[in-house]
């Protein structure tokens, strides 16, 4: 920098800060040396000095309270005349105090070891833990550094002293030589107090004493404090051993919604103490402050940040969310949708704006403050070097950004009961009598019938021995919860169904207080859960089996409505599909982990469906879509893993010239949340895979499939649609599939076929495939012939599932879903080889339609049947929502559609004696 623009930059640098107008009068040759620093990043400034080790042992402690003033000026200047951002000045500050941390261990390390007699080992090797801003490297310039002392282990350094005797001598040697004021000043102050017990601890702590603490005595908000924990010093394998004790203690397996409470009850302690102090107008501890901030990005770290890949993990893997820094802990709050984007990029603009405002206010004279100054002069100083003409502008600004976080602060942590009251998704409640009982709850939201059983249940759950043993601070969560669920179901639901429900899930979530925080905490959680429990007996069902599906599903209210979901392309198939190959890839060979990890993943993905089906984003067909790529999916991954699982040596990750052929529901996409799956295994022998191994494959499918597990089964199989049925080989040769499809096969089987497509492995045989798929679909029938084998087996299956007396079954009686299946087969097989675009396999109502247009039936008598065909699916899903296999009707129910089918059938098949 020249001297002209170098006395600029200097004459407004002394206008900010009066520290280094007295640094640079008292040390004169700092200037010079500021000036070739200039144009040097500050960052490059600390490198230079961290590569010339200091070599005189004598004059240590000197050198490094120089090198703070040099990094300070450095910093200051760039920082002052906008040529550094916020991340050069935190990434210089500290990784100077890195360096200072590291050359004082040195050198203290060796002088002890000679006075000690003894060499350098891992006993000798001390563990430096950088804590709060320092261990996230977003230290500010006037900071104190939090520092923790760790040693792998106690012993015996030498005849007299322990090796516990011997850190604890070190790191008051270190601290002396940073902390201490000689002189030359100090290089950084050093606080002590988040080691384990604080003041009263001892300065040193072993691996051992620390996992002790970690289990047995530490508070909550210690937690918090090592987020940020950073090992600065040690030995790889020390170093590796510390951070598997602190990152289990710090990140949950779970999602850890209870840490909401306990946040809110620190934040409260610090914004008490701040306004005690008259701190109000603080910018870090004050409202709308930088430690606002911090624990908005810090809850949602603690709350998703221990969801990972391993085991059964599933889900969305929120790892990224382990980072130290605040600033990149807000853009994963971003790219994972846990906070929109646009309110990340205010929170994160409003962070830096208040980041720089305290550098400022520290530049003044160098102390470690955070107030705004009192007196009109110094106001004006700092509106200068924030770039604002004045301090009225300034402060207009300095509010809009706390306004920002303060409105993010409370949507985590403002007090739930304010928020039910201002969502009035509750009502007054009181007491109630029933049969002589008072009942806390207020019951008579409900239909009269129904009090007595809804009183009764509560009075015995409470007097069961199961909510005695609770905790009491655990039990007392669960009577409040009961409590907002009675008044919350009656919003939906008056009789005791979906309350009853709801209990069950209460129940079976009774002592898992991070759950029952979190509906506490999000009422509007609680009702979604409510209407989830209301339409679907199913989704009831698998939360209550499997409560951890809660953590996939239930963002913050606030966080869904913004974040807006579509109707279609809800899911990210591809993205699911490649998170689900390299959790199993991290798996490793844990066939069982993996088992569980695919039924995870498909219960999760499920409960999304169904929820978007329950609030209305997503059709029949749509759903039935998503449900048969749910299928491909994870029959894919398991042909994948099965492969790996019986040639472990081999480098191809799938199995080549090995398919799945889906039939049925399956095959058409038309899966329902409970159905199963028709498949057929098919190989290319081309391929090289011995046959041996192609049928062992088959059954290892087979078996990942079908296995019962903790999360249950994955898809119950039905291979029966094979060559010869269950008489045949388990896996077919293509050559073999075809000489049977084209010579031997039965015209069921030719129905079959019709519904059947490629689904899983390898995506070559996928062509080869649908090339016998359309020779045989296309080949010339004997008409009359078809309609008789059609008839003849639709009879056949009314003889073997017929109607209840007072009930019929939807799917197999008269005018019902199977009349439609095989009108429709019917028409593929007699006109595909003159109308080909009946192969695509485009469903029941598209191929209906699609022979109307062609002239092969009525157009009425078409739509009627498509219409008819539209309230069945609607009707048998609604059955399937509510757990029943099957979809029973009254014989006054669906009168007109039944009828319009069985006109259909009538008018294709009469000529025939259709019964």
């Amino acid at each position: 920098m020249d001297h002209e623009t170098f006395d600029i930059a200097v004459a407004r640098l002394f206008r900010a800060s009066r520290y280094a107008e007295r640094l640079m009068f008292a040390t004169p040759e700092l200037r010079e040396w500021l000036r070739s620093h200039a144009d040097q990043s500050a960052v490059e400034t600390v490198a230079a000095f961290s590569a010339s080790p200091i070599t005189t042992e004598s004059t240590i402690d000197a050198t490094l309270r120089l090198r703070r003033k040099q990094v300070m000026l450095a910093i200051m200047l760039r920082d002052i005349n906008c040529l550094a951002d916020l991340d050069e000045v935190v990434t210089a500050i500290s990784h100077f105090a890195d360096d200072v941390v590291r050359l004082s261990l040195a050198h203290h390390t060796k002088a002890l070891l000679d006075e000690y007699g003894v060499s350098a080992s891992p006993q000798s090797d001390l563990m430096v833990v950088g804590m709060g801003k320092l261990g996230a490297l977003e230290l500010n310039v006037s900071s104190d550094i939090d520092l923790i002392f760790v040693h792998a282990e106690d012993g015996a350094a030498n005849a007299d002293k322990s090796w516990h005797e011997f850190h604890h001598q070190l790191g008051k040697r270190v601290i002396r030589s940073i902390d201490n004021v000689d002189e030359n000043g100090y290089v950084f102050r050093v606080d002590m107090r988040l080691r384990p017990f604080g003041d009263s601890g001892p300065l040193v702590t072993s691996l051992a004493s620390l996992e002790s603490y970690f289990l047995q005595q530490a508070r909550p908000w210690e937690r918090y404090a090592w987020l940020k924990a950073r090992v600065m010093t040690g030995e790889a394998t020390n170093v590796a051993a510390l951070d598997a004790l602190a990152t289990p203690f710090v990140f949950r397996r779970y999602h850890d919604y209870a840490a909401i409470e306990e946040m809110r009850a620190l934040h409260s302690q610090i914004r008490a103490d701040a306004n005690k102090r008259g701190k109000q107008s603080d910018i870090k501890v004050g409202e709308g402050g930088i430690r606002e901030v911090e624990f908005v990005t810090q809850i949602h770290q603690l709350i998703r940040g221990g969801r990972s890949v391993g085991k059964t993990g599933g889900g969305t893997n929120h790892t990224g969310l382990q980072t130290r820094s605040t600033r990149e802990a807000l853009s994963q709050l971003g790219q994972h949708g846990i906070i929109p984007i646009p309110r990340v990029a205010a929170l994160s603009q409003a962070y830096t704006f208040l980041r720089n405002l305290e550098h400022r206010l520290q530049y003044l004279d160098d102390q470690q403050t955070q107030s705004l100054p009192a007196s009109p002069e110094e106001q004006q100083r700092i509106a200068d070097a924030m770039g604002f003409a004045d301090w009225q502008p300034f402060l207009q600004t300095l509010n809009m950004h706390r306004a920002v976080v303060t409105g993010e602060f409370e949507a985590v942590f403002g007090d739930a009961e304010t928020r039910i009251e201002k969502s009035q998704t509750l009502t007054n409640t009181g007491s109630f009598k029933v049969n002589g009982l008072e009942v806390p709850f207020n019951t008579r939201l409900y239909d009269e019938v129904y009090r007595a059983p809804i009183a009764d249940r509560i009075q015995r759950w409470f007097a069961s021995s199961r909510m005695q043993a609770l905790p009491p601070k655990l039990r007392g969560r669960l009577e409040t919860l009961i409590g907002r669920a009675v008044d919350t179901c009656a919003t939906v639901d008056t009789t005791s169904t979906t309350l009853f429900r709801l209990f069950d899930l209460l129940e079976a979530i009774d002592k898992r207080e991070t759950y029952l925080a979190f509906l506490l905490e999000y009422p509007a959680a609680l009702a979604r859960v409510a209407r989830i429990a209301h339409q679907s007996a199913w989704a009831a069902s698998l939360l209550q089996r499997h409560p951890i599906l809660l953590d996939d599903v239930m963002l913050p209210p606030a966080v869904r409505a913004e974040l807006g979901t579509p109707t279609r392309g809800l899911i990210d198939w591809q993205g699911e599909r490649r998170m689900l190959e390299t959790q199993c890839q991290a798996i490793g060979n844990d066939v069982e982990q993996q088992y569980e990890l695919l039924r995870h993943t498909k219960q999760r993905i499920m409960l999304k469906l169904n929820i978007a089906d329950i609030e209305g984003r997503l059709g029949v067909m749509a759903l039935s879509d998503e449900l048969s790529m749910l299928a491909d999916m994870l029959v894919d991954c398991a042909v994948k893993m099965a492969w790996r699982a019986i040639q472990p040596a081999t480098t191809s990750a799938t199995a080549a010239g090995f398919a799945v052929i889906g039939y049925g529901k399956w095959g058409s996409k038309e899966l329902g949340y409970a159905s199963d799956l028709d498949l057929v295994f098919l190989y290319d022998p081309e391929s090289g895979m011995p046959a041996d191994l192609v049928a062992k494959l088959a059954q290892r499918v087979n078996s990942w499939l079908n296995t019962m597990t903790a999360g249950g089964v994955l898809y119950e199989t039905d291979l029966r649609l094979r060559p010869d049925g269950a008489a045949g080989l388990l896996v077919s040769s293509l050559s073999a599939f075809r000489d049977y499809q084209v010579n031997r096969a039965w015209t069921w089987e030719h129905q079959a076929l019709t519904r059947a497509r490629w689904c899983a492995g390898d995506a070559s045989l996928a062509r080869p495939f649908e090339d016998i798929r359309t020779e045989v679909l296309s080949k010339r029938r004997d008409i009359v012939k078809l309609r008789i084998d059609i008839i003849e087996m639709r009879q056949k299956m009314r003889l073997e599932k017929k109607d209840k007396p007072d009930s019929l079954d939807l799917k197999n009686t008269e005018g019902g879903i199977v009349d439609i299946e095989f009108i429709v087969q019917y028409l593929i097989l007699a006109h595909s080889g003159e109308y080909p675009e009946f192969l695509s396999n485009m469903g029941n109502f598209a191929l209906l339609n699609r022979a109307a247009a062609l002239g092969l039936i009525e157009e009425e008598q078409a739509a009627a049947a498509a219409k008819a065909y539209l309230a069945y699916r609607h009707r048998l899903h609604i059955a399937q929502n509510n757990g029943e296999r099957k979809a029973w009707i009254t014989p006054k129910e669906l009168v007109d559609e039944r009828a319009a089918v069985t006109s259909l059938w009538w008018s294709m098949f009469a000529s025939c004696g259709a019964a």
